[in-house]
């Protein structure tokens, strides 16, 4: 996983930003265990997270007028 020295680099990268935001514990500590698993520091598995969730909204499909946020 990521070591804190390429935390320390990356915060004073002007290349990347830092996120935050709140889910339910349940997702959390699942994503937590999955990068953990993967050897995958957080902040890479977020990045992968957002470039699939991207390439979701990006492609055509009839669910997309369903948005989970609405139910």
């Amino acid at each position: 996983m990521g070591n804190s020295t390429e935390v320390l680099a990356k915060r004073h990268d002007p290349n990347y930003i830092q996120l935050s935001g709140d889910v339910q514990k349940e997702l959390g500590l699942q994503f937590k265990a999955a990068c953990t698993l993967k050897q995958l520091s957080i902040g890479l598995g977020l990045e992968e997270a957002i470039e699939m969730w991207l390439k979701a909204q990006q492609a055509p499909s009839s669910s997309k007028n369903s948005k989970k946020g609405d139910e």
